[in-house]
């Protein structure tokens, strides 16, 4: 990338570290959210699903830049996910597997399963960041969305690979 590229990169706001820095921000919110009392839980359970996903997006767009890509302007998890270079998949879906397997009985107990790959579950994912921003269209339509723990991975492959960030968490 050329210095210039680099500046018009800058200027569009797609340089890998705003977009950490973004998604910082937004997992914070999360995480605050979270917290809220028990008799608030439910009614913040969508919100909390959509700014996981949306922290989500901001990740992989950011592996993306760290990686010498171009994020395209979309929403669609699995699709981002799949623009990642094979090694990053392949690390992503390895701590994936190991969440699942540690949380899936925890999620079975609530009459949920997880996707043990994380494919799969992007692509649930997906859908239920979907379902949730239009909720209100339909609100009788089934919807699961159990990436919760994502972003703190997707933070750790970021920091791994730019480590002068970890000031930024």
């Amino acid at each position: 990338m050329s210095g210039l590229d680099v500046t018009r990169a800058m200027a569009n706001g797609d340089e890998p570290e705003r977009i950490f820095r973004q998604a910082i921000r937004f997992h914070q919110a999360q995480k605050i959210l979270m917290k809220s009392p028990d008799d608030q839980r439910e009614v913040l359970v969508q919100p909390v699903c959509v700014v996981a996903a949306f922290t989500i997006e901001l990740m992989l767009k950011c592996l993306i830049r760290i990686e010498g890509g171009s994020p395209p302007s979309i929403h669609e998890l699995d699709d981002l996910f799949n623009l990642l270079s094979a090694p990053t998949r392949k690390r992503l879906e390895a701590m994936w597997s190991v969440y699942a397997q540690q949380r899936g009985q925890a999620f079975k107990q609530v009459g949920l399963t997880i996707e043990p790959e994380l494919t799969l579950a992007l692509a649930v994912g997906r859908k239920g960041f979907e379902l949730i921003r239009y909720w209100h269209e339909d609100p009788d339509e089934d919807c699961v969305f159990y990436l919760g723990a994502l972003p703190d991975m997707l933070m750790s492959v970021a920091l791994d690979l730019r480590p002068d960030w970890a000031k930024a968490r």
